[in-house]
């Protein structure tokens, strides 16, 4: 064989054929492919994530007629999931949209024999809630009020609903039983501190953790705060994302207030309460916008983007 022929042969058994596409570059692309589903679904459930504001009015027990009361806001996170019958569906946590009944302040008043402690007991006269932009947010003309209709104060959820035509995410899957897994990724999406949408990844350190209260709480390895109280919680398999749970406490490093891990309450445990509310049973997967599927995706599906 001439050199040139050595050559020409060499050159035909090196290059791929027209057409043909690298194993790596189909690699890259479905890569690409399912980070870029995955951003654009965490859009969709960011559009449905909203800053809760609670307002509730204290009157001081035995004050005169006419005496001002007290005002109290906080501000947690709502997740809606559901639509139906002309109603929108959140959920939050409980202690997000119910304050205490009464509460109790100490005070020293001055007198001729030194100081007196005083203690002034309030109790609740009136308590609203509203989606709110932010925890800066001081119009109340697009303020859009809530109204509780269930409630599990052992799990502190509750479900809030409103007639308001706001965004209901229909990109992530919902199962009765879904269980975390650990190692998971895992995202938590709402309002830290009540100033913006935001959403944290992290990984699932401790499933279905006991503590002691007897609570089941899943551990999260996740960046989250005060506001982030009522944010959902979901876990990646392959290109799809799994609603699993509830954000409701924190717990910090002993001595300072740094978080350590997050703890939320998993969806299993109060998925019924999200359905037997009146009128709040979940559509089914052929609703747009329903926020939730059918609860028989297995836990291995990749999303299909592959």
């Amino acid at each position: 064989m001439s050199y040139l022929a050595a050559a020409a042969f060499a050159l035909g058994i090196s290059a791929p054929a027209v057409g043909c596409v690298p194993v790596q570059t189909r690699i890259d692309n479905a890569i690409e492919s399912r980070e870029g589903r995955i951003a654009r679904d965490l859009g969709d459930i960011v559009d449905s994530v909203y800053c809760v504001r609670t307002r509730t009015e204290y009157a001081l027990d035995g004050a005169p007629e006419g005496t001002p009361t007290v005002s109290q806001a906080g501000h947690g996170t709502a997740f809606a999931y559901g639509r139906r019958d002309g109603h929108v569906y959140l959920v939050t946590n409980a202690h997000v949209v119910d304050d205490p009944e009464t509460f109790r302040e100490v005070e020293m008043v001055p007198g001729p024999g030194g100081f007196a402690v005083v203690v002034n007991t309030y109790t609740k006269v009136g308590e609203h809630t509203y989606l709110v932009d932010n925890v800066s947010d001081d119009d109340p003309s697009d303020d859009i009020e809530v109204e509780e209709v269930a409630k599990d104060d052992a799990l502190d959820i509750a479900v809030i609903r409103t007639d308001s035509d706001i965004h209901v995410a229909g990109s992530y899957v919902r199962e009765t039983g879904m269980h975390a897994h650990l190692g998971e990724d895992v995202y938590v999406v709402g309002y830290p501190r009540g100033r913006f949408s935001a959403v944290t990844r992290g990984m699932v350190s401790h499933p279905d953790f006991v503590d002691e209260d007897g609570e089941r709480l899943d551990v999260l390895d996740v960046t989250s705060t005060f506001g982030n109280s009522g944010s959902p919680y979901f876990v990646r398999r392959g290109g799809t994302l799994y609603w699993a749970g509830t954000m409701g406490k924190i717990m910090p490093y002993r001595g300072n207030s740094a978080t350590m891990f997050t703890l939320g309450t998993p969806l299993r445990l109060y998925s019924g309460l999200l359905d037997d509310v009146p009128a709040a049973a979940a559509p089914d997967a052929g609703d747009a916008g329903a926020g939730a599927l059918p609860d028989s995706v297995p836990d291995d599906v990749s999303g299909g983007d592959e």
